[in-house]
């Protein structure tokens, strides 16, 4: 293809007497910077190149930093391409090239840069280290970021605070928490910063209780909080449901008086909900001047948290009024309430909802819980109108498709989306073969079940969680295979836990197999009855037989520690659009 004609605007600028006279440190640099398009660049490129100003290491540095900034996807290249024909180039020109490999999120060749310079034994600074490290956590390899850790060491790099923290980022990113707590150890000097990545990493990580330690550390170290770090501590509290710390952070940061922005505010309701304290959680929310999206979505889940589901559509109600649009978290909260309250109308309700105003990018997720949600209240029908009018179906939608029509007595019909899922190229995990483990159990489909539970660990190398032997050896006592059951748990390859035994001492006594009881109570005894229901299902089951001594043994049992009935089960009961509990 013939080249691209150049701008006539720019050819003049090119022509003039200006640019055939420029000087080199300061009217290039201004030239460059008023080429907003990639073309105006090229052109400056052939410019400089032809008339051999390209030579002059300043020169070739304005316009390797000016490629790297460009938007254009071949401006990287194009600036490693002028940085490696040119001698004597600063370290701030071979950053600017880094640099530009990482904001197009090539980072190997960020990497084979700064390799580059180490075979050439050109000089780097702090800021090519930094680039390099960002470049190595997003390589997924440790034994790279490691190697750059041990080249810091070497080059005397351990006292800046910038790349220490760039370590503890990076080791963050691989789940190296000894590694991270080794550098954050090793630190001559640390700031705020320091700690709050720290502490972020450990929370990151489902580590709150180390959090916390952490966050104890820093005050002890006189190092005061922001507003991050109270969101990160505060995050903490939640997940342990820390009420007392919860408290502390809240106390602390009125007394030394810090900001409580939107964002700790909606920290300290998250964690005054989880905590129980509800009270608490309202009064924070009546109090803020300003409320978000998450503001809302938070005090909802709280609600829902405390059990208080009517309360929780109350304030979605409230956030409609206030003209707030529902995000996608927003909208799967609610869709849980309505799930629990397994109320059908709340449920048309929510879903008309969704299809209004809910966004177009996360509709996959939330037709997922719509699903899951109207097969909860007992409307399959729905369910099924649902994932057949979704065009993009994940692992997820198959799984909660199989798990619904199982849940409805559907068994064939889960077991046929289970087969329509492979063909799609999807693999099963553990929670698609429990869901048709459990679809055979209703169905009676004894076989197939066995060829599904070795199927799973033979083919798909799926170790087998308690739940799914559970569903064998339920199926084999609705199937009145008593022997086979027993046989099963006496051989599966996880240790049986009592409600499996306890299920095979129903089915026993169900069955009138009075000569297995005697072995089931053995095993029941080496584990020790758990509750006031296992101590009942033995007296019951003795008594079957005949077995007065022993049923005369589990009561006086009971008695001496304490056994009681458990609270009973309750009842939903749906009057005007609400829900009671009974």
């Amino acid at each position: 293809m013939p080249p691209k004609p150049p701008c006539p605007r720019f050819s003049r600028f090119l022509n003039s007497s200006a640019i055939k006279h420029l000087d080199p440190s300061r009217e290039i640099a201004s030239r460059l910077q008023s080429c907003k398009r990639a073309t105006h660049l090229d052109q400056m490129h052939a410019h400089l190149t032809t008339t051999g100003l390209l030579l002059d290491p300043v020169v070739a540095g304005k316009l390797v930093a000016a490629l790297s900034a460009s938007s254009s996807p071949s401006a990287a290249s194009a600036a490693h391409s002028v940085a490696r024909g040119i001698e004597g180039l600063d370290s701030f020109t071979w950053n600017a090239v880094i640099r530009g490999y990482l904001e197009r999120n090539d980072p190997q060749n960020a990497v084979l840069v700064y390799s580059h310079l180490r075979g050439l034994n050109r000089t780097v600074d702090s800021y090519t280290v930094l680039f390099v490290i960002k470049a190595c956590g997003l390589i997924p390899a440790i034994d790279r970021g490691k190697l750059m850790h041990a080249q810091i060491l070497k080059m005397g790099f351990v006292s800046e605070i910038i790349v220490q923290t760039a370590l503890l980022n990076m080791y963050a990113v691989f789940d190296e928490i000894p590694s991270m707590q080794k550098v954050f150890d090793e630190m001559p000097r640390r700031d705020l910063v320091a700690w709050n990545s720290l502490i972020a990493s450990y929370i990151g990580r489902n580590c709150s209780k180390e959090a916390l330690e952490v966050a104890r550390a820093m005050v002890c170290d006189n190092v005061s909080m922001n507003e991050v770090t109270a969101v990160s501590i505060l995050s903490a509290c939640s997940a342990l449901r820390a009420s007392r710390e919860g408290k502390s952070v809240h106390g602390y940061l009125l007394k030394n008086d810090i900001n409580l922005d939107v964002f700790v505010q909606n920290a300290l309701i998250g964690m005054y909900s989880k905590c129980g304290s509800l009270l608490n959680a309202c009064r924070i929310f009546r109090s803020m001047a300003t409320r978000n999206v998450v503001s809302w979505t938070v005090m909802i889940d709280g609600y829902a948290w405390n059990g208080h589901f009517n309360e929780a559509l109350s304030i979605y109600r409230q956030m409609e009024s206030a003209n707030v649009r529902p995000d996608e978290v927003t909208l799967l909260s609610v869709i849980s309430v309505c799930s629990e309250l397994g109320s059908s109308e709340l449920g048309e309700w929510i879903t008309l909802i969704v299809e209004k105003c809910g966004p177009k990018r996360e509709r996959t997720t939330l037709a997922n819980a719509l699903m899951r949600m109207h097969a909860k209240c007992g409307n399959i029908l729905k369910a099924c109108q649902i994932f057949n009018g979704m065009k993009e179906r994940t692992l997820i939608t198959w799984t909660t498709m199989i798990q619904a029509l199982a849940m409805h007595g559907h068994g064939r019909a889960a077991l046929m989306r289970f087969v329509q899922m492979q063909r799609q190229g999807l693999k099963p995990d553990g929670v698609v073969f429990l869901c048709v483990l459990f679809a055979c159990s209703h169905a009676g489909l004894v076989e197939y079940a066995r060829k599904c539970f070795n199927l799973m660990i033979k083919e798909f190398n799926v170790k087998p969680w308690m739940e799914h032997c559970g569903c064998m050896v339920d199926l084999l006592c609705r199937a009145g295979l008593v022997e086979d059951a027993f046989d099963f748990v006496a051989n599966m390859p996880v240790e049986p836990d009592m409600i499996l035994w306890r299920m095979l001492l129903v089915a026993c006594q169900n069955q009138g197999r009075p000569e297995l009881v005697s072995q089931v109570m053995d095993h029941i005894h080496e584990l020790g009855p758990k509750s006031s229901e296992d101590y009942v299902l033995m007296s019951n089951v003795c008594a079957s037989v005949a077995e007065w001594d022993v049923v005369k043994e589990v009561r006086e049992e009971m008695k001496q520690r304490g056994v009681t009935k458990e609270v009973p089960g309750s009842s939903f009961l749906e009057v005007d659009e609400n829900v009671h509990t009974s």
